[in-house]
């Protein structure tokens, strides 16, 4: 499983993963535990995105390697890029998973798929923040942080607890994210280092960090 988080700076946004897979067996049970392999991530740039995903790789792969996510206009803010994720991106995302077979099929003989898929999907886009759920719905939090995953609830008290009063800059922020994923790695049993932090600045991309 998975701990992402994130948090929503001022024109900036950083988000963190960490990069432990458990295989789970029929019982549920996790059975193996592994690293992913340098060059890989759980959050990853696909165009001018920063995309990622709590839940199964599956939908990582997806978002990744298939995904081709819709052109978005360089400082589209607010309730019109809220517009934009509702009315352009997430209808592009859920065809791109049906059409990799990421969605269950409806009852009986019908080819359709619900709206539904296995995995809750962080989307950073001109310097903002979105959680998409399973069922396709999205949310922006009042508080700029955002955590997502089996560890979330321990990362996200720790974000809570090391932010403070005052907004953080960008270095402040990566450094708080990586020490919400290490608090959540030392109670979430599907949550492990090394830990990646990336950061957004609208509309350009930074390079990823890697912290130990």
């Amino acid at each position: 499983m998975t701990t992402i988080v994130g948090i929503q700076g001022d024109g900036f946004a950083v988000v963190g993963c960490d990069t432990r897979i458990s295989s789970f067996g029929d019982s549920g049970d996790a059975y193996q535990i592994s690293t992913l392999g340098n060059g890989s991530a759980k959050i990853a740039a696909n165009g001018k995105y920063l995309l990622g995903a709590a839940g199964e790789m599956r939908a990582i792969n997806i978002l990744h390697h298939v995904f081709q996510p819709p052109p978005v206009t360089p400082g589209l803010k607010g309730k019109k890029l809220d517009a934009f994720i509702t009315g352009k991106f997430i209808p592009t995302l859920r065809a791109c998973f049906d059409s990799q077979g990421y969605s269950p099929p409806d009852s009986g003989d019908s080819k359709e798929h619900r709206a539904e898929q296995g995995s809750s999907i962080i989307v950073v886009v001109n310097g903002a923040i979105y959680i998409i759920e399973s069922d396709y719905s999205w949310t922006a939090e009042a508080n700029y942080l955002y955590s997502t995953g089996t560890g979330s609830s321990y990362a996200l008290g720790s974000l809570h607890s090391l932010m403070g009063k005052k907004r953080p800059t960008a270095s402040q922020a990566r450094s708080i994210c990586t020490k919400a994923l290490t608090v959540a790695s030392k109670f979430d049993p599907y949550t492990g280092s090394p830990f990646q932090t990336f950061v957004q600045e609208a509309p350009y991309l930074k390079a990823p960090s890697k912290d130990a």
